[in-house]
């Protein structure tokens, strides 16, 4: 009996991780991307590219007194076994940055020194899973302080963006992707940019931007619906 107790214990927690990872499917994108160089603009999007709008402009400081974890009492959708387990995986990040910030100062700033950006990006999932999406922002931008470029840094904050149903500003991110990358390697954007203009009630965007989807080899039954009806 008590054997059955734990088997079902463990797979009410490895299900509610699932869950929790869902919400953020987007971090499995290849994290290789935050190195990448931009490859011509061929057939690029006809939006000019976006300026880093909320780009931190200094040397970012992560110290713990900056994230408040013991006001993080709930949060909807998972346990309190998750809660903390999160608030240990945000330290975990939160304390690997922190050293690799210390040291890439110490050794003169160097290229090869730079913080791994894959600490960033982990830091900034579990603030999300925590329910900080303002941190999580936050955590994201300071990429830019170290990279030039981050496709995924780019399409986290998109994403985080339609959680917070700003549309417009998702879409900013995209056409970062997009304009930086080429449409040729990031042709799948043009779906969420597609989705996003649809929220917004702009026909003719979506019209626009799901004929660059279509051309490139996409096809969506409901965005055909919207623009027949």
């Amino acid at each position: 009996m008590i054997k059955k107790k734990i088997i079902i214990s463990i797979i009410v927690v490895i299900v509610v991780a699932v869950i929790s990872a869902g919400a953020w499917f987007w971090f499995n994108q290849e994290k290789e991307n935050n190195l990448e160089e931009p490859i011509p603009n061929e057939g690029q999007s006809s939006e000019e590219p976006i300026p880093n709008e909320g780009q931190s402009s200094g040397e970012p400081e992560f110290y713990s007194e900056q994230y408040n974890l013991d006001s993080i009492k709930n949060v909807e959708g998972i346990t309190s076994e998750m809660l903390e387990q999160y608030k240990d995986k945000f330290i975990e990040y939160q304390d690997k940055l922190e050293e690799a910030i210390k040291n890439y100062e110490k050794n003169g700033k160097k290229v090869e020194e730079k913080p791994n950006p894959d600490f960033f990006i982990e830091k900034a999932r579990y603030s999300n899973y925590l329910g900080q999406t303002d941190w999580a922002i936050d955590i994201l931008n300071s990429v830019f302080d170290y990279y030039q470029n981050s496709s995924v840094a780019w399409n986290n904050l998109a994403k985080l963006y339609e959680e917070k149903e700003d549309y417009t500003k998702a879409n900013e991110y995209y056409f970062k992707i997009i304009n930086t990358f080429g449409e040729k390697q990031f042709w799948g954007q043009y779906y969420y940019v597609t989705k996003n203009y649809m929220a917004l009630g702009d026909k003719e965007k979506v019209k626009e931007y799901y004929a660059k989807y279509k051309s490139l080899g996409g096809q969506d039954s409901e965005i055909e619906d919207y623009l027949t009806k």
